[in-house]
């Protein structure tokens, strides 16, 4: 994946010599092979949370569509981009303007063609206000998306077109070096205009009020349900590159119980969490997989309790913050897994520099502020109490209840409480309904939240924190930073190396700050069945896809 960008990089500086005609590679697996297949093409998987929508306008996780869900492209192995529901494209000589050909046996899983218009609607759609998608931000690039969002254009003006039936048209108000690779993202997926309006505010609420453009189609599930079964999708063009019967996907009870049902051959693949880890490292199903997604302590800046929101708003008590947290103390207690200590905001291993090869995490300039450091925790501390005139704060904690965020959450108490004299952290875990009406409502003071890149560049971690993103949940607001990330986000060059200085300089001013404080960046651990072949994973985006996952014998 991290390749990608100096490929795509290296096509784009390529178009500006002329127009191109793209021919997507096919994604049949070399390890295809029905020969070897089992019998039995039945897989169950075990998840950490509930889905609560399949309306791709509103979910918040696109890695639980991925199987029943296609837009343009795919990812494969290592973010490489294979062809979904586009059979080619054209990119101008200027690389803003994108054309489209759309398959023409692209069909929804309810048998009708598969249309341009049919992404026109979607697209238009999502970057709505009145939808209020949280993921409409990503459409920023595509022309008039960031004026249609700030309601100062409707939705019809966005830079994308039907030219026909099976040709789609996209123009861009600056070349983006990823746009390819975000396309993948089931965001840009098409939607079906009719059923939206048939079902109203129930679509996407049950596996029948939805229909379906990817390899499998859901027919059990409604709203938050424990468990969801997909079955192929019986007019998806590359259906016989689909082989599984029956994907099920269940919501983890618990670790012990988990781990028992995967020792039944009752699932193919488990997390695991805590003890489970070391207890189960020689264990040849054992893996251990990265991802680019930074967990984070997000500080409400507007919480309403005022010596709260004080604190919060002065840099060294969010210096003392950072600098009382050991990272790695907190991974070997509370996680006991694989997880990486930050460098900086963005993550390890996403994105590398064209020219020469180093990982943009490695280059962060602000490292020393994401680093346990008590004598500095001490210092800034201090600094921060005389500036406020207190004595004692009483800070709230929101956490996810899953067992990993409760267990991070203590942890982070005892060491900020232990080091920060005169400072009591409360803990509260909520379930995803609760947590999402408190972050909608500003009801914290800290909340344990992360963020995931959407795509492999560092932008899309960058642009989570400026002032008007909808994931900026603390509402943090820093006029130069923003400054910055608009300048990355609308630059009109193709000077890589710009753009990449560009980067580290909107990174180190968001860390300096501590507009959020990163916490580390999640790896997690599983057993993994190894008869369970071909499923893809991927280090940002969608990291899972089982279009064409088999059972071998």
């Amino acid at each position: 994946m991290t390749s990608k960008l100096k490929l795509i990089g290296i096509i784009v500086a390529a178009l500006l010599l002329g127009g191109c005609q793209q021919k997507l590679s096919n994604s049949k697996q070399a390890s295809d092979s029905k020969g070897v297949m089992s019998q039995n093409q039945n897989v169950t998987v075990v998840e950490q949370t509930r889905l609560n929508t399949v309306d791709i306008s509103k979910v918040s996780s696109f890695n639980k569509l991925r199987s029943s869900t296609e837009g343009l492209f795919r990812l494969g192995n290592n973010g490489r981009v294979n062809n979904g529901l586009a059979q080619s494209y054209r990119i101008s000589k200027n690389a803003k303007t994108y054309t489209f050909k759309l398959r023409n046996n692209a069909r929804w899983s309810n048998g009708q063609p598969i249309t341009a218009s049919d992404f026109v609607y979607s697209w238009q759609r999502s970057v709505n206000p009145q939808t209020r998608s949280v993921n409409s931000n990503l459409f920023d690039g595509i022309k008039n998306a960031d004026k249609i969002r700030k309601g100062e254009l409707k939705a019809s003006r966005l830079g994308v077109k039907a030219l026909s039936n099976h040709e789609l048209q996209v123009t861009l108000e600056h070349p983006m070096v990823y746009f390819e690779t975000m396309l993948a993202y089931p965001l840009f997926a098409p939607q079906h205009r009719a059923t939206v309006q048939r079902y109203g505010s129930a679509y996407g609420a049950s596996a029948n009020k939805q229909i379906y453009s990817g390899p499998f189609k859901l027919v059990k599930w409604h709203a938050n349900s424990a468990s969801r079964t997909l079955v192929p999708n019986p007019y998806y063009w590359d259906k016989s590159h689909v082989y599984l019967k029956r994907l099920t996907i269940v919501t983890s009870k618990s670790p012990s119980q988990d781990l028992k049902a995967y020792q039944k051959n009752k699932v193919a693949e488990i997390q695991l969490i805590g003890k489970q880890i070391p207890e189960n490292k020689n264990n040849p199903d054992y893996v251990v997989r990265p991802f680019s997604l930074m967990r984070i302590i997000a500080y409400n800046f507007n919480t309403s309790e005022t010596t709260n929101k004080k604190l919060i708003n002065n840099r060294n008590a969010r210096l003392a913050i950072s600098h009382a947290i050991s990272r790695r103390q907190l991974i070997n207690n509370a996680l006991q897994n694989a997880s990486l200590p930050p460098k900086g905001f963005v993550t390890a291993g996403l994105s590398k520099n064209n020219l020469n090869h180093s990982d943009f995490a490695n280059q962060q300039e602000a490292s020393s502020y994401v680093k346990g450091n008590v004598k500095s925790a001490a210092t800034e501390w201090a600094t921060a109490k005389r500036q406020l005139n207190g004595r004692n704060f009483k800070l709230t904690l929101v956490t996810p209840n899953d067992v990993n965020s409760v267990r991070v959450a203590k942890n982070i108490k005892t060491q900020l409480e232990s080091k920060l004299t005169g400072l009591t952290v409360k803990v509260v875990s909520l379930d995803s309904t609760h947590l999402t009406t408190r972050i909608s409502h500003g009801q914290f003071d800290l909340l344990l939240t992360g963020w995931g890149a959407d795509y492999p560049d560092p932008l899309s971690f960058l642009q989570a924190m400026t002032s008007n993103s909808r994931h900026n949940y603390g509402r943090w607001h820093d006029a130069t930073y923003d400054h910055l990330v608009d300048i990355i986000s609308n630059n009109q060059s193709t000077n890589n190396q710009l753009r990449w200085g560009q980067m580290l300089t909107a990174e180190k001013r968001l860390t300096q700050q501590q507009g959020v404080t990163p916490l580390y960046q999640q790896a997690d651990s599983f057993l993994t069945n190894p008869k369970l072949n071909g499923v893809v994973h991927n280090i940002s985006g969608v990291v899972e896809d089982y279009k064409s996952a088999y059972w071998v014998k």
